[in-house]
């Protein structure tokens, strides 16, 4: 089988969207409990990877040098949805501070 270069892109957006999405669930499950957002984002995370190994392995007939490549575009896309979310959102870890938004929320329906 010879990857196509669709292939590679698709590989990488759909990185890119799992990525953000780990670290939105991250840090909502962060904004309840630090430990419990960590512990979370490792396990889903590690799921995710066995996963796209297993479904790839099942799904591809490639050669070492594409696995490469794929595992590069999928590599590339995480780190550009994790990158993303974590510049674009920040959670708020301090109960206090949670507090006032939801106060400051409340006073101005």
């Amino acid at each position: 089988m010879t990857l196509e270069l669709w292939q590679l892109g698709g590989v990488l957006l759909l990185n890119v969207v799992l990525g953000a999405l780990l670290v939105v669930g991250v840090f909502a499950f962060m904004e309840r409990r630090v430990t419990l957002g960590a512990a979370g984002g490792i396990l889903v995370g590690a799921a995710l990877i066995y996963a796209q190994a297993t479904l790839g392995e099942t799904w591809l007939n490639v050669t070492v040098a594409e696995m490469k490549l794929l595992v590069l575009a999928a590599a590339v896309g995480a780190v550009v949805g994790v990158v993303g979310v974590v510049l674009a959102v920040e959670p708020e870890l301090d109960p206090k501070e949670r507090a006032a938004r939801k106060r400051r929320k409340a006073a101005g329906r």
